[in-house]
């Protein structure tokens, strides 16, 4: 059976995501960022999956009362701006359309800053895809995340993951057989290279 390395900073994501792959694969967990340790210290597995947007290496960082009160504040502003698309009687149809995608937009802010007061960055979890490639560059790199973005995906994809998953969207099925494809991907594309002479980063450009 291939091995899988899950990385994430949630315990409750690390066993959930073991009902997904743990049939299919011998599912090893690293709790970020406590037991980084285990990343360096074992053995190549088949594939590494990680979550994308992590605390750095000290761990989650803990909101000051300023920055609950303003993700309190975007809340109660989102609340409002979704309860008042269907009691409105002036807006249409469309008007309906376009104030729903401003109360979504406001819910992204409100995400952001709940986010940004944990410490939780994309960068973090780029920073470690490069450190993880450095000692083992034979290995594709997954991202697995549930706040994962079009932009984010771009970045990472150039940054050497072969893949990025959005948590959530896909059917259990559908994610391992995105994850069969990352290694088969990152396997041709290693034979090219020796077949070629080359030593080179090759960058995928998928639809996600």
């Amino acid at each position: 059976m291939q091995r899988l390395v899950f990385i994430d900073d949630d315990e409750a994501e690390l066993e959930a995501f073991r009902g997904i792959v743990g049939g299919q694969y011998d599912y090893t967990t690293v709790h970020w960022p406590g037991e980084s340790a285990k990343l360096f210290s074992v053995s190549s597995p088949d594939i590494f999956v990680s979550d994308l947007y992590l605390p750095s290496s000290d761990g989650d960082a803990v909101p000051t009362k300023a920055q609950r009160d303003e993700a309190a504040g975007e809340a109660k502003k989102v609340a409002e701006r979704f309860l008042g698309l269907y009691s409105s009687a002036s807006l249409d149809d469309k008007a309906r359309l376009r104030e729903t995608m401003n109360a979504i937009w406001d819910a992204n802010t409100m995400l952001k800053l709940q986010w940004s007061a944990l410490g939780q960055s994309p960068d973090h979890g780029i920073a470690l895809l490069t450190k993880v490639k450095a000692q083992h560059p034979e290995v594709p790199f997954v991202f697995y995340s549930r706040k994962i973005t079009p932009e984010d995906v771009i970045h990472v994809l150039q940054a050497g993951a072969v893949d990025a998953i959005r948590k959530g969207a896909l059917k259990d099925d559908k994610v391992l057989a995105r994850l069969a494809a990352a290694r088969d991907f990152h396997r041709a594309q290693g034979t090219k290279a020796m077949l070629h002479g080359f030593n080179t980063n090759i960058t995928l450009t998928r639809k996600v």
